[in-house]
């Protein structure tokens, strides 16, 4: 299955404010205001039943990625006690496969939160500023499948929606963010004394930060200021000093 091959269908927006899309294959979403009027009709049409999925809640810019075992309990409490990490969302664009929990592959936890470190990294690399984070999950051989086959059809269904212009690039060649380079960093012993979007203190030498291109040899930061030649290659398992 490719990306290619899933069609998309989306109705007008409703009296609610709600906008129903959906792919030729699993997908259903709900893409709806900061309403309780709109989410109680949600709630309706899908029977007031236990309904599990993901959702994305977004402030301007930002955006929140969430799961949940009943989207409905979940998002009515980011109502009434929103984080305050976006309190000020406006709008909420709700995931599932149509289905109610006993039916549906959302009903499986661990799919529901690789899912959503999923979307945290995609939402990143198309330049939202994510307040949220997920938690990495181990999947088994039938979780796996489910997950890869849906997150196809995620990348289809979001950039049909606009909310995304690209998808994550293959494992190797993916860009490496500032707060997962701070980790890094800090993993590997380096004393970090300023970290701003674009320079830090790293060693008490100030660092410029900047996107990179893959490296032969990895992932490359030049410490701007030491010998010629110095810098810190980042590979998937840590950082090697140079």
């Amino acid at each position: 299955m490719t990306e290619e091959n899933i069609g998309f269908y989306e109705e007008p927006r409703n009296g609610n404010g709600i906008v129903r899309s959906r792919t030729t294959l699993l997908i259903r979403s709900w893409d709806m205001p900061r309403s309780q009027k709109a989410l109680e009709r949600f709630n309706t049409e899908i029977g007031k039943s236990e309904f599990p999925g993901i959702y994305i809640l977004f402030a301007k810019n930002k955006a929140y990625v969430g799961e949940a075992k009943s989207l409905y309990e979940r998002i009515k409490t980011h109502m009434t006690t929103p984080d305050d990490k976006i309190k000020d969302w406006d709008r909420v664009v709700i995931i599932n496969d149509g289905r109610p929990a006993t039916q549906s592959d959302f009903n499986d936890t661990v799919v529901r939160r690789a899912l959503e470190i999923y979307l945290v990294r995609l939402l990143k690399a198309n330049k939202y500023t994510v307040v949220s984070q997920g938690e990495q999950q181990t999947l088994n051989s039938l979780q796996k499948r489910a997950v890869d086959s849906l997150i196809v059809e995620l990348n289809a269904f979001l950039k049909k929606k606009k909310i995304i212009i690209k998808i994550l690039e293959e494992r190797g060649q993916e860009e490496v963010y500032g707060d997962e380079l701070k980790k890094l960093l800090e993993k590997s012993g380096k004393k970090i004394s300023h970290w701003g979007a674009s320079e830090a203190k790293i060693d008490g030498t100030k660092t410029f930060i900047r996107p990179g291109s893959k490296k032969p040899r990895g992932w490359q930061i030049t410490i701007r200021g030491r010998k010629p030649g110095s810098f810190i290659d980042c590979f998937t398992n840590g950082l090697k000093i140079v």
